[in-house]
């Protein structure tokens, strides 16, 4: 269809696939017409394109579903939203969450399209992450889009599902979140792992690519160009460079491959302020439930005792300023016109900054829950942890204690009763 040359490696995707792509791109204009693709708002991630109050539940979600529905100009239809705590795919039809025999899972997906009624299920952890919640919600409603105007989809993982929401004007979006790297709490304040998180079924250069495409079509300024690439991750911004150069490259040109008119035959841009206009049917007072804990942390201790652990800030800030004057002398003496500093003066800085934090911190305290799993800050009132809903009983000065501690506690009930013999203690000599 094309004749750009397949020289970018990795940075593309195959060049066949290019193709489909683009074919895929072209039915989708000849059937709903190129305004989309040439005239929608390239939706960003931010407060200007969602300006709803955002408190993480059942409410918020439906809000942003609605909006995103009409920036598609579906926003005739109503939305009913269900978020459950775990995973659902195990009760099959009845959450209308769909099994992938693909290997993808969804976190965010169309329970049900009933006349102009939408239903969507969402699992808790989505609700976490803002850039998983916005672009998964923003693919639910490209599936929405499909469904109601009765374009062919074999499923909820359809490839044509990633590039309609890239016509709807979500690419930015949708892009951005194909593959992302989460920092997650792995087992206290200070254990954290990186996970790779993915949205949908195109890749991220496939996605980057249908954007270039879409920017293409448009004639964007370089200045734009550049603008939206900063909205993306590095390697998605990389993707969307080489993309753009090899559309840029290809005859014919991508306006006339995919059959869109000339640019004083375009249909005029939607109004932003319109779009944008807050839910009047929508009651502000309305409260949530949050969803946005990790789950396994929220209200895991509700009704269990925890402790305060109560130190002092001593080894923490040491630590801090002294590892930090490390790595940043190691940094600005590197740098070319940068401080002129003398081998030994950088440690001697440290270890300055480092004792004065440990002086310092012995007049400094801090305070924790002892849930491992939690280390929640505890004000000097809490009787209830805030976030792992412990009872806080009692203070203790390190983590390690915990354990002793609960058991000096339970012990100190009144319906302790007498312990029962260890299963594995010997048994009597004859």
């Amino acid at each position: 269809m094309s004749t750009e040359r397949d020289d970018d490696g990795l940075m593309l995707p195959p060049l066949d696939e290019r193709r489909t792509l683009l074919d895929q791109l072209t039915a989708l204009v000849k059937a709903r017409g190129p305004a989309p693709l040439l005239v929608a708002p390239l939706v960003e991630p931010s407060a200007r394109f969602f300006p709803d109050r955002w408190q993480a539940g059942e409410g918020s979600l439906r809000r942003l579903v609605r909006r995103l529905l009409g920036y598609a100009g579906l926003g005739q239809l109503r939305v009913e939203v269900v978020i459950y705590d775990a995973d659902p795919s195990h009760r099959g039809e009845v959450l209308g969450k769909p099994s992938s025999p693909r290997g993808h899972d969804l976190v965010v997906w169309l329970a049900a399209l009933e006349r102009d009624l939408v239903k969507v299920g969402a699992e808790s952890s989505a609700m976490i992450d803002p850039h998983t919640i916005v672009a998964a919600a923003a693919r639910v409603v490209a599936h929405v889009y499909r469904r109601h105007f009765g374009l062919p989809t074999t499923d909820a993982f359809d490839p044509r599902i990633d590039l309609t929401g890239v016509y709807l004007g979500f690419g930015v979006l949708t892009a951005d979140a194909a593959l992302r790297y989460t920092t997650r709490t792995a087992a206290g304040p200070m254990q954290t792992r990186r996970t790779p998180a993915r949205l949908g079924v195109l890749s991220p250069q496939s996605l980057c690519f249908l954007l270039a495409a879409q920017l293409h079509a448009r004639g964007l300024p370089r200045a734009e160009r550049q603008r939206i690439g900063k909205l993306l991750q590095a390697n998605q911004a990389a993707f969307l460079r080489h993309a753009y150069a090899a559309l840029d490259r290809a005859e014919p040109p991508v306006a006339a491959q995919l059959g869109l008119p000339a640019p004083e035959q375009w249909p005029p841009a939607p109004d932003l302020a319109a779009l944008t206009i807050p839910f009047t049917d929508d009651p502000d007072a309305a409260p949530e439930a949050r969803r946005d804990e990790e789950i396994g942390v929220a209200g895991v201790n509700a009704g269990k005792p925890v402790f305060r652990v109560e130190r002092s800030m001593a080894a923490r800030l040491g630590r801090t300023l002294g590892m930090g004057a490390l790595m940043l002398g190691g940094v600005v003496a590197g740098m070319k016109g940068g401080l002129q500093l003398n081998a030994g003066t950088i440690p001697m800085i440290a270890l300055g900054l480092g004792v004065s934090g440990l002086i310092l911190g012995r007049f400094l305290r801090e305070s924790r829950c002892s849930e491992p799993r939690c280390g929640a800050s505890l004000a000097a009132g809490d009787q209830v942890c805030p976030r792992c809903r412990g009872d806080v009983v009692g203070v203790i000065h390190h983590p390690r204690e915990r354990l002793a501690a609960e058991e000096a506690w339970r012990r100190a009930q009144p319906d302790a009763g007498e312990p029962e013999p260890a299963e594995s203690a010997a048994p009597p000599a004859p």
